[in-house]
């Protein structure tokens, strides 16, 4: 499905554009005229901040789908390729680590819906490229970096299900009184592994040097918000007791924004666009769609990481609650909540012993405050901001009708 809106932005053929007359196309030639656009400035129009347009579903394209469908495969097949080349440089230095190789694999071979390369994918199209090798390995690299976050994550949350199995640190503990600690040692180094081969498949993607070092800007970009946003996220789940509740949405959209609005979808669409020499106006312009719905993107995925279904999600649904993060989810719950409810929210949230029944309890809070349906509607607004702003760029028709298509995946996705 894609949104469409009453601003009258038709989807059109999904389909590859003909490049012709466009500039930049040759992936290998130097362009000494590429600007770098930051991800947290809008250069040359006003934003469309409270514009939100109407929203309707209309069908998915075919073409578009059988395209998202084929980069996803090739995406695959590069990482294989890429990780079967560094599980031979591995094997002569140390078989031993070959076992975070393997984690590697495994992980990546587990789920994911390849969101992120098929954003990187887009915004190179969209930005006047051509499909060809050299996005797919740049697409490939966005996809191993976000398994390295992964292992990162699940050791910092202690989380329980990834994928539908245990977590990395997990399956790495092995036996011996130490092992909790060395499964996390182990998956941290599992992630930096998968940390340098993204960095390898981004530098040895194929295109011109220069374009190369313009994208990493974005690529360094993405990973330093991420990092502050997920620091963040441990400093507000730390201090989730005492602070004023009408504060709180403001705390859990900062949070959203900076750990998934530039890693998940503008850096990914910034790294592409910047490959293909796009202009300042459509770099621009996909930084302005990027935003909001990076926001989206986190805020749905704290809810799904709440309320979501496991077996569709693959991952449990008590984490935040247990680890106290200061979601959404729950600075609604305190700010619309009376003061038995935020009394309950401060005695359980952050308690890794919470039985069950009290586990639900909390989430019961989320949905009687009206906390849940808070949270949706702020998702949905974000994502018609994204396609408002998505309807000002000037992008080929494929690109636009794929990157809305992909506004709807990310804010009403099931998993």
């Amino acid at each position: 499905m894609i949104l469409g809106s009453a601003r009258g932005r038709q989807a059109g053929r999904v389909a590859i554009a003909a490049d012709r007359g466009v500039p930049g196309n040759d992936p290998s030639a130097p362009d000494a005229a590429i600007v770098g656009v930051s991800h947290g400035t809008i250069l040359g129009r006003p934003p469309t901040a409270g514009i939100l347009v109407a929203m309707q579903a209309e069908p998915s394209s075919p073409d578009g789908g059988a395209i998202a469908e084929s980069f996803r495969r090739r995406v695959d097949d590069e990482v294989e390729r890429a990780l079967a080349a560094r599980r031979d440089q591995v094997a002569t230095l140390a078989p031993e680590a070959l076992a975070l190789i393997d984690e590697i694999a495994r992980l990546f071979r587990a789920g994911g819906k390849r969101l992120r390369p098929l954003f990187c994918f887009w915004g190179h199209l969209g930005g006047g490229g051509v499909d060809g090798p050299e996005i797919v390995r740049a697409g490939a690299g966005v996809e191993v970096l976000h398994v390295s976050a992964l292992m990162h994550d699940d050791v910092m949350d202690r989380a329980h299900l990834r994928r539908g199995a245990p977590p990395s640190f997990r399956l790495l503990a092995g036996p011996g009184a130490d092992r909790e600690s060395f499964g996390q040692a182990a998956a941290i180094l599992a992630g930096d592994l998968a940390h340098a081969l993204a960095d390898e498949l981004l530098t040895e993607c194929g295109f011109a040097p220069e374009r190369v070092v313009r994208a990493f800007g974005h690529f360094h970009e993405m990973r330093v918000q991420a990092v502050s946003g997920q620091f963040l996220d441990l400093v507000y789940a730390r201090e989730r007791i005492g602070y004023d509740p009408s504060a709180g949405a403001a705390r859990a959209r900062r949070v959203a924004a900076l750990k998934s609005g530039s890693y998940s979808v503008t850096g990914p669409l910034l790294v592409g666009a910047t490959l293909a020499g796009a202009p300042p106006e459509v770099l621009n312009g996909l930084a302005a769609y990027g935003r909001p719905l990076g926001e989206a993107f986190q805020l749905r995925d704290d809810v799904l990481g709440t309320f979501g279904d496991p077996a569709v999600t693959g991952k449990d649904r008590d984490t935040d609650i247990l680890e106290g993060k200061h979601t959404m989810l729950v600075a609604k719950s305190r700010e619309l909540g009376d003061d038995s409810a935020r009394r309950v929210l401060d005695e359980r949230l952050g308690r890794r012993d919470l039985p069950a029944e009290q586990i639900e309890e909390v989430r019961t809070i989320m949905r009687v405050s009206g906390a849940l349906e808070a949270t949706l509607e702020l998702v949905r607004e974000l994502a018609e901001l994204a396609t408002a702003e998505l309807a000002q760029v000037p992008l080929a028709p494929a690109a636009s009708a794929a990157l809305a298509e992909l506004a709807d995946q990310v804010a009403f996705r099931d998993e």
